[in-house]
């Protein structure tokens, strides 16, 4: 067996070569990484070449019916020019603000939470929205907007539309789409012709009538929309209230409520009005209370607790004789009660009370009749 021959290490020599080896390698990853940001500036894979078919092969096209994927992802960076007719596109958040003129004014806590459990599953409806000024404009899809808002969720889908003409033009879109999930209610439509006036989509009271359709379709009588436009300046913290009962959020109700306040009212009436119009609510919801009932509960609170006229009572005592005169000051009037009299005694009785009345009256010139 041959003897194994002895290696000497250079420990010196075998340090530089080892530095060599990791500093070609780092360059080697460096130019790598440059080449590959100079043809792919966002990192991402290349992209995987659509196959080309055999010859005489052709292939099948997509089907028609599939749903187009939104156009961007949190992987690819938002590009305002993906935002075609037509298209679902991927937006985020930041770059989204809502419906000024939209058909639902009223987003309850409970409407939103149950938006949001869904929404880690994905968003089965888009939205709908349209690009002004650098910006998403939403037409509707408040709902979905807002849970999305309370969730780790960063974007929402939105199908893009070709901008409104105007406002009015904004708003009867709006509600197109928001009428094809639900009606609306009576507040939501009351806060809607509110906002219509005071964004300057409409110019008056008339215009109103004449541009926007009543709920359930038909034309606005101008009575109708001053008991909307009453119900829209209901205080914020009574609107809400009213919403989540079917007992107070029909349009009866609002209006009865909104009767209990008035434009010219100062901050101190408005406070007690407030106070008095949570008891009718609390009791509307409570009773289940019908419109003709509403109307009355709101005159009884107006009108305020009825004092009882209390009478004063003078006792009377003569001998075994006993009784009382009972006199009611607010009302005029007097009712005397004396027990223990005869028969006989009741004639002369009358004739002394009635001459003493009579006597009295005289004084005040009020002659008997």
């Amino acid at each position: 067996m041959k003897p194994v021959p002895k290696v000497k290490l250079n420990n010196v020599q075998a340090m530089q070569a080892h530095q060599q080896a990791a500093s070609s390698a780092a360059v080697n990853k460096f130019a790598a990484a440059e080449a590959i940001t100079k043809t792919q500036p966002h990192g991402l894979a290349v992209p995987v070449p659509v196959p080309t078919p055999p010859a005489g092969m052709d292939m099948e096209p997509a089907p028609a019916t599939l749903p187009r994927a939104p156009v961007a992802s949190k992987a690819v960076p938002f590009d305002l020019n993906a935002c075609l007719p037509d298209e679902i596109v991927r937006v985020p958040l930041y770059l989204i603000d809502t419906n000024p003129v939209s058909p639902r004014q009223i987003y309850t806590g409970e409407e939103i939470d149950k938006i949001a459990k869904t929404l880690p599953n994905g968003q089965d409806v888009a939205a709908h929205g349209y690009v002004e000024e650098g910006r998403i404009k939403l037409i509707d899809g408040g709902t979905r907007f807002r849970a999305a808002k309370i969730t780790d969720r960063s974007y929402l889908d939105v199908k893009i539309e070709r901008a409104p003409r105007d406002k009015l033009d904004l708003f009867r879109r709006a509600r197109e789409l928001n009428e094809q999930r639900s009606d609306t209610g009576a507040l939501d439509f009351a806060l809607s012709l509110h906002t219509l006036l005071k964004e300057g989509a409409v110019s008056s009271q008339r215009e109103l009538i004449e541009k926007v359709e009543a709920p359930g379709g038909g034309r606005l009588s101008e009575g109708t929309v001053s008991q909307y436009l009453r119900m829209a300046r209901m205080p914020e913290k009574l609107q809400r209230a009213m919403v989540g009962s079917e007992e107070t959020s029909t349009a009866a109700a609002l209006y009865a409520i909104a009767t209990m306040f008035d434009e010219n009212m100062d901050e101190a009436q408005q406070e007690q009005r407030q106070e008095l119009a949570f008891e009718v609510i609390e009791e509307v919801k409570r009773r289940k209370l019908n419109k003709a009932q509403i109307v009355a509960l709101v005159k009884s609170k107006l009108d305020g607790p009825k004092s009882r006229d209390r009478s004063t009572v003078h006792p009377l005592a003569f001998g075994d004789h006993k009784g009382q005169i009972k006199m009611f000051t607010r009302k005029g009037r007097v009712d005397l009660t004396l027990a223990g009299l005869t028969e006989a005694e009741m004639p002369e009785v009358r004739t002394v009370l009635v001459k003493a009345l009579e006597d009295f009256m005289a004084k005040k010139g009020v002659a008997s009749t």
